[in-house]
C-alpha cells in the first residue's frame, strides 16, 4: 500500500505537483511503510524542487533537512534561508524553529531580539511551544527586561495550548506576585 502511494506521488511530482513532491519527500524521510526505504537524497531533491517553486511546507522541510544534515551536509545558514522563507509566509513551525536557532546561536551569534520576534509570531499564531519559550524569555529577562505580567500571559496561553510545564511556572509566578492561582491548581 505504501509503495503504491509513493509511486502515485512520484508520478504527480514528475508532472510538477509541488504538494506531491512534498508528500513523497515525507514518505521517503520517514520510510514508515516496510516497502519504502528511507532515501534522504531523493527527499531532499523533491523538497528542493517544491521549495524553489514557493511551496511553503517544502521550504520548511528543506530547512529542517539542512538543519539536521539529512540528504545534505548540515548547514544552518541554508536552513535559516529556507525556514525564513516559510516563516515569512506564516508557517508557525518555521517561525518557532528560527527562534530556537537564533536563541541558541546555531547559525552564528546568539540573537535574542530576533529570537523573541520569531517566538512572538509563532506564539501569536497559536504555537504552545513558542508561547512557553516566549514566557520563559520574559520570566528570565533574556534579551528583554524581566516582565512577570507578560510571562504570566504567555504561560497562561501555553497552558491552555496543552504545554503541561507551563502550569508549574504559572503557579510559581502567581504565588510570587501574591495573585490568585486557584484557577491553575
Amino acid at each position: 500500500m505504501g509503495r503504491q502511494k509513493l509511486d502515485r506521488l512520484l508520478a504527480l511530482a514528475d508532472r510538477g505537483d509541488r504538494k506531491a513532491m512534498t508528500e513523497a519527500g515525507l514518505l521517503l524521510v520517514k520510510g514508515e511503510a516496510p516497502e519504502i526505504d528511507r532515501d534522504f537524497d531523493k527527499a531532499f531533491s523533491l523538497y528542493q524542487k517544491a521549495a524553489q517553486a514557493d511551496f511553503v511546507p517544502a521550504q520548511y522541510n528543506l530547512g529542517c533537512m539542512y538543519m539536521d544534515g539529512l540528504g545534505v551536509a548540515r548547514d544552518y545558514k541554508s536552513a535559516c534561508y529556507w525556514l525564513e522563507k516559510a516563516a515569512r509566509c506564516g508557517d508557525i513551525d518555521a517561525q518557532f524553529t528560527l527562534a530556537n536557532i537564533c536563541e541558541r546561536g546555531l547559525a552564528g551569534a546568539i540573537d535574542l531580539q530576533q529570537a523573541r520576534q520569531w517566538y512572538e509570531l509563532a506564539a501569536e499564531g497559536g504555537s504552545g511551544r513558542a508561547q512557553y519559550d516566549l514566557a520563559c524569555i520574559f520570566m528570565h529577562g533574556k534579551g528583554v527586561a524581566v516582565n512577570s505580567e507578560r510571562a504570566i500571559y504567555w504561560f497562561e496561553k501555553a497552558a491552555a495550548s496543552g504545554v503541561s510545564r507551563a502550569k508549574a511556572h504559572l503557579l510559581d509566578l502567581c504565588r510570587a506576585k501574591d495573585l490568585s492561582a486557584e484557577n491553575f491548581d
